[in-house]
């Protein structure tokens, strides 16, 4: 099954900070997310308010998801990019058609 982790939240600092912090952190993390069943990872800013983030991150691995996110260390990471906490929600694929 094909699981789809949405990290939403409000940028800390600067865009070109919050950037910075963003790529250290998936530098650092997606090795392991990658051996843990991370497929993707995919960001966007809201085009209306560009301290908006989104993420989505494809993944296989239901167990894994829930390992990686509640690492503490992964939430060191968010502190350094985000204002507080993001909203991290895992969705299932539904099975329906898609294109």
């Amino acid at each position: 099954m094909r699981y789809i982790v949405m990290v939403r939240g409000n940028l800390k600092g600067s865009n070109e900070q919050a950037h910075q912090a963003h790529d250290a952190t998936v530098s650092m993390i997606s090795p392991k997310g990658k051996q843990m069943g991370n497929t993707s990872h995919q960001t966007y800013l809201n085009i209306q308010n560009g301290n908006e983030f989104l993420a989505i991150d494809f993944w296989d691995n239901l167990e894994a998801i829930q390992k990686l996110y509640s690492d503490p260390d992964l939430a060191a990471e968010f502190a350094k990019m985000f204002e507080s906490q993001p909203q991290v929600t895992v969705w299932s694929d539904a099975g329906w058609l898609q294109f």
